[in-house]
């Protein structure tokens, strides 16, 4: 079974998406980087990645063709 590269990369997406919720309160970096120190940002650009590596994900799977 072969995994396409749009699956890998929704995965890497999704990952750092669900990432940024968590580690955006203890990594200053990441505050400076999305230019806002509003929780909020951080939770709503994490779902947005979240979202767009699930919808590659689902995009590419075998049910759909």
């Amino acid at each position: 079974m072969e995994t396409s590269i749009m699956t890998i990369i929704g995965i890497i997406i999704f990952f750092i998406g669900a990432l940024i919720i968590p580690l955006g309160r203890t990594l200053n970096v990441l505050r400076f980087f999305f230019g806002d120190r509003s929780m909020f940002t951080q939770m709503f650009w994490g779902i947005i990645f979240i979202c767009i590596g699930l919808f590659l994900i689902i995009l590419d799977s075998p049910q759909l063709r």
